[in-house]
């Protein structure tokens, strides 16, 4: 049996396909560390519990919940990337932090990834540890568009980290710019669950609707806006267009893959404010060379676009053994 832990609900969203894609004789528990997430569990349709026995082997999808297992005297964990895989070993050591592919202290026995990318950090950092590629679980569960294509525009910007320049957000930036645009647009103001909670009533005073869930994001929006998140390359694979904010401590020269920059054309990119209503005007036009950009750039990030629940849940099976 294969338990599942989670501590927040955003982790449960990305396990709860996996874990729901699991054959009944290897479904174990559905951990749930808190209310907020058993809520969520429950939500997803899963029955949740508070604690579970250490002897099943189990899967997380954060550093931090490796660390909990570890510490609740977990032997077997996997760990499933819950991003698109992003490092910011570009300007620093890579192996300095553990909640990114190749750092330190990430000793999982089963690494799951969704690109090739993080893939290759883990393996090198973990040479005796099992790495497999097998895409995203979250894209087997996002939301079509509802309705007819508009002019709603999604914002959401990234917390701010001291790991590099390229963790800290623009959303300060931006907003002189979001401000002139309340009246071309219909604005959703969507972030990091890190970051949402304090900028909710910003979102309010500004006249910007506050949208928590990014399944109700991508049922609404037509763009979406953002500055540093997987969420970019989520949004771009259910086939939308998206900006991508490049506020201007962000180091064109640091080469962390993906996001900074080998992917980065996965939207039009802004790298002036004042230029941000074009930006997003030549986005919802969503040109045959702008499509192709992103479909590359996807490929990139994605090795697979559908089927990463049950293929994960198959390697999870095999290795549960």
């Amino acid at each position: 049996m294969l338990d599942v832990l989670a501590s927040a609900p955003h982790y449960a969203d990305h396990l709860s396909a996996v874990f729901g894609a699991l054959a009944p004789g290897h479904r174990g528990s559905f951990v749930g560390m808190n209310r907020d997430t058993a809520s969520r569990i429950s939500a997803l349709g899963h029955d949740p519990v508070a604690r579970s026995t250490p002897d099943n082997p189990v899967l997380v999808a954060s550093y931090g919940d490796l660390r909990r297992a570890r510490a609740s005297g977990r032997q077997r964990i996997a760990i499933m990337e819950h991003g698109a895989g992003q490092s910011y070993g570009g300007r620093t050591r890579a192996d300095v932090r553990g909640s990114y592919a190749g750092g330190k202290n990430r000793d999982a026995s089963l690494f799951l990834h969704p690109g090739p990318h993080p893939a290759a950090r883990d393996r090198a950092a973990y040479p005796h540890a099992r790495v497999e590629v097998v895409g995203s679980p979250i894209l087997d569960t996002l939301p079509e568009r509802d309705g007819e294509p508009g002019r709603v525009v999604a914002l959401s910007f990234h917390f701010n980290s001291l790991i590099a320049p390229e963790t800290r957000n623009a959303y300060r930036w931006a907003i002189p710019a979001i401000l002139g645009l309340r009246d071309r647009y219909k604005l959703l103001g969507h972030a990091h669950p890190r970051l949402y909670p304090s900028i909710r009533r910003d979102y309010r005073k500004l006249g910007i609707e506050p949208v928590e869930s990014f399944d109700e994001v991508c049922r609404r929006a037509d763009v979406y806006v953002c500055d540093n998140s997987s969420t970019l390359f989520a949004f771009a694979a259910t086939g939308r267009p998206v900006v991508v904010l490049n506020p201007p401590w962000y180091d064109r020269n640091v080469r962390h893959g993906l996001r900074f920059w080998e992917a980065a054309g996965v939207g039009v990119q802004c790298d002036r404010r004042e230029a941000l209503g074009d930006c997003i005007e030549q986005a919802l036009a969503d040109a045959p060379e702008q499509r192709q950009n992103r479909e590359a750039a996807l490929d990139l990030v994605y090795a697979y676009r559908s089927g990463a629940s049950q293929r994960a849940a198959a390697v999870l099976e095999e290795w549960a053994a």
